[in-house]
């Protein structure tokens, strides 16, 4: 069954909301710039970013997923912090930033949370989450601080002058991994795309000021 042209014009990829085109006569909806190909089922687009095929790999973009997104690991491959390694896991999210300037307010990492949200950027995080993550509608487990449905674990405080000092915050509710950028200084970019927010998929590359890190496994 063919996709209704008018549904087609309205619909974006839901990673980097840039628009699509029908390919595979009418059985996938392409987005270029993501290189994932959603495909159209009885006339019925999913538009499921894990549902999709990552043309990169030829895989499905969240391949096991169940599995392998319950904890995933991140490298910084250039920066201040080069091969720092850092993991997010199920139902958690983490805030990235920079150490204070003051050297007696550096000694923690990884350990506290140490970046402190005011209420404007709290109220960013909790629509981003609401509209992001609505149909995970599931509360997880966990002590500690809370932003909605997440847990909020143990800020990346890196080192790197040209981060703000609250610059992004990444999330993972088991089957997708997003990045929120915080209305940062010099913006977040996903493969070299500047970028509010987006789903990410493994191999991609995120850039903060100096910072370069990659979304490994």
């Amino acid at each position: 069954m063919p996709l209704d042209a008018r549904l087609r014009d309205l619909l974006v990829c839901p990673q980097c909301k840039g628009g699509l085109a029908e390919v595979d006569g009418g059985q996938s909806l392409l987005c270029d710039r993501c290189k994932l190909r959603y495909p159209v089922r009885a006339g019925i687009p999913v538009m499921i970013p894990a549902e999709a095929e990552d043309l990169r790999t030829g895989q499905p973009a969240f391949a096991g997923s169940s599995v392998k997104l319950a904890r995933v690991a991140f490298r910084v491959i250039s920066g201040p912090d080069e091969n720092l390694v850092f993991h997010i896991e199920q139902g958690t999210c983490r805030a990235i930033g920079r150490a204070a300037a003051d050297p007696n307010k550096t000694a923690v990492f990884n350990v506290d949370i140490a970046l402190a949200l005011d209420d404007g950027t709290k109220s960013l995080i909790l629509q981003y989450i609401g509209r992001q993550f609505q149909k995970s509608g599931a509360e997880f487990q966990g002590g500690g601080e809370r932003l909605g449905a997440f847990r909020r674990a143990p800020d990346v405080v890196l080192s790197d002058p040209s981060l703000s000092r609250l610059h992004a915050m990444v999330f993972s509710d088991g089957e997708n991994i997003a990045i929120l950028d915080l209305v940062s200084k010099n913006g977040t970019y996903v493969n070299g795309r500047e970028i509010e927010s987006r789903m990410l998929a493994r191999g991609d590359t995120v850039e903060l000021g100096d910072t370069t890190i990659a979304f490994e496994k």
